[in-house]
């Protein structure tokens, strides 16, 4: 026999079955967590990045002046903030000097104002005023920049782990580009709601893609909806997003057989985490002013949707390729080439000949000569969700390609077309990349990364990054030049300490950081509401105010007896002078 052996087999449950079957159980568990340990990131890794981030969010809000912004709702909270600040009460009512002159306020300087329960308030969202207002008193107007700075890293983290569900060689690209090369890069460094809201509702569609996909249950279904339900508390298209969402889910559950009753708590779970999260809020909106804000502005959304198709047609169309040259034709021709030259470059560049990825290049290469020649027109808002974020225009090609990207795309696109008949009016040119579509460009943006990051032709990757970090850095230097502008405008408006009547609704509301409760300004939208507000202005025993007007609009003469004596020229916003005239009694 020498050194022969001779080896017996026998099946497996002939040989004590249970434990056998326990033993291959432990061994199976044990080799899913060794994978799932290799594959989660340190946690020093992680912080150290998210602290990085936020760093670099604190560098760039630095170079703004905290007193500007990018927007008319940026400058009402910063107002209601201020008044708060300086009353040390947690009221948003932000007073009108004219109010028995005016009891309607009609003329209340600060547009969409509203009285309710015996109080102003021009508050869209109130949660962020509430937490905005002790750091404010701590640190000022800038340390109030600390909330969309965190909400920023909160979108890089949440679009991390939704990459890294589909792909875990995309997390950390996709962490940066999302923080550093995407519009949320804008919104971190603006005291509006979005980065917030739009980190909350990426979250949320991480706890779908793991309802799904993952197989989690009714824990998981409660905080996906109440982190939709929170998210429109201050992004009322968070709601469009939650119902289609919902409907994505029960379907792609029956789709993969998941089972009646997980289809069932599923959607239980999601519902009873968005009503929780809404009732808590209307309940705080009743506590602190008396009345309910977001139910009547999500009414009021419904209301509009479906009218003037035209007008709306053309708003989606900015939105999606809006490269704002000022001409409209011109406009949508050059955003539909820049995205028709990326999305030719993402499918050519996933083929594996290649000849056809260099002309995958070549096409981004087509498109980043566009965005140069969009540059030479100045800095300004890039309207266009799919030209502000090129990584969406590739997610948007390539992301259909595997079933569980297509499940982030479905929830993606769908939501798309109702939010275009039911966003505000007039609201799609001055913004930056879509911003009632964020949600929609963010998890393109992710698929995009991952299509790329496939691809072993490095070229590609880097043409798209390119382009995605020039379109960012271009947003930055228009925010800032912005910001930078309204201060100081609003800084000669304010010098001569007399009363200010605006014939521009939005004006004196951009500038709501100089707003008091004392503050004598008014806002005439027409001829009718500007003698009555020279009437206030007369009637308050003053001699004199100045009259703010974009520059080329007709002057006007004598006004009630007041007769204009001096006028100037300031830049309020890049590109847009207005004439601060100064009238005096005769």
């Amino acid at each position: 026999m020498g050194g022969s052996s001779i080896v017996v087999t026998m099946p497996l449950a002939q040989v004590s079955p249970q434990l056998d079957d326990r033993r291959i159980d432990r061994s199976i568990a044990t080799r899913q967590e060794a994978i799932t340990e290799r594959e989660r990131p340190a946690l020093g890794r992680s912080l150290l990045a998210g602290v990085l981030l936020f760093l670099v969010f604190a560098g760039i809000s630095a170079l703004h002046d905290p007193r500007g912004s990018l927007g008319t709702d940026t400058g009402g909270k910063l107002a209601t903030v201020q008044t708060m600040t300086q009353r040390g009460v947690l009221d948003p009512t932000i007073g009108y000097w004219a109010e028995r002159s005016d009891p309607t306020g009609s003329l209340h300087p600060l547009t969409y104002t509203s009285h309710l329960d015996g109080g102003w308030v021009n508050v869209t969202t109130l949660p962020m005023i509430v937490a905005a207002a002790p750091l404010a008193a701590i640190g000022g107007l800038r340390a109030v920049m600390l909330l969309p700075m965190l909400g920023g890293v909160l979108c890089a983290y949440a679009a991390a782990a939704l990459a890294a569900r589909l792909d875990s060689r995309a997390r950390w690209p996709v962490f940066w580009i999302i923080g550093l090369a995407t519009p949320v890069v804008i919104y971190a460094t603006d005291f509006w709601e979005h980065s917030i809201g739009l980190g909350v509702l990426l979250v949320a569609c991480v706890a779908c893609f793991d309802l799904v996909w993952r197989r989690a249950g009714f824990a998981t279904a409660v905080l996906a909806g109440a982190c939709f339900g929170a998210a429109a508390t201050m992004r009322t298209e968070a709601l469009v997003y939650l119902v289609v969402a919902a409907l994505v889910v029960a379907v792609t559950m029956c789709i993969e057989r998941s089972g009646l009753r997980r289809v069932i708590v599923a959607g239980v779970g999601l519902a009873i985490g968005a009503v929780v999260t809404l009732a808590a809020n209307q309940l705080l909106e009743h506590v602190v002013i008396g009345s309910g804000l977001r139910a009547a502005r999500a009414t009021g959304t419904v209301g509009d949707a479906g009218s003037t198709l035209g007008f709306r047609a053309k708003e989606a169309l900015i939105a999606t390729v809006g490269l704002n040259a000022f001409d409209f034709d011109r406009d949508m021709f050059a955003g539909a080439l820049v995205v028709g030259c990326i999305a030719v470059g993402a499918i050519a560049v996933v083929q594996p000949r290649p000849a056809t990825r260099l002309a995958g290049v070549a096409a981004f290469l087509v498109a980043a000569f566009l965005y140069v020649a969009r540059i030479q027109h100045g800095v300004g808002f890039v309207p266009g969700l799919l030209v502000a974020s090129p990584f969406a225009v590739i997610g948007l090609a390539a992301g259909w390609r595997r079933r569980d990207a297509r499940f982030v795309l479905a929830i993606a696109c769908l939501p798309i077309p109702l939010i275009w008949a039911s966003q505000y009016s007039g609201g799609a040119l001055p913004q930056w990349g879509a911003r009632y579509e964020l949600l929609s460009g963010a998890l393109l943006a992710v698929l995009g990364i991952v299509a790329l990051v496939r691809v072993p032709q490095r070229a590609a990757f880097a043409c798209v990054l390119a382009l995605a970090v020039g379109v960012s850095a271009f947003g930055v230097a228009f925010s800032v030049a912005r910001s930078r502008d309204v201060a100081s405008a609003m800084e000669v408006v304010v010098a001569s300490g007399q009363p200010v009547i605006s014939r521009e609704p939005h004006l004196l509301r951009e500038g709501g950081a100089f707003y008091s409760t004392s503050t004598r300004w008014l806002t005439a939208g027409n001829d009718r509401e500007l003698r009555r507000a020279v009437a206030v202005v007369g009637d308050a025993g003053n001699s004199s105010f100045e009259l703010l007007q974009f520059h080329g609009r007709a002057k006007i003469g004598e006004l009630e007896g007041f007769e204009p004596v001096r006028a100037h020229v300031v830049e309020f916003v890049p590109g847009l002078l207005v004439d601060v005239i100064e009238y005096e009694h005769r």
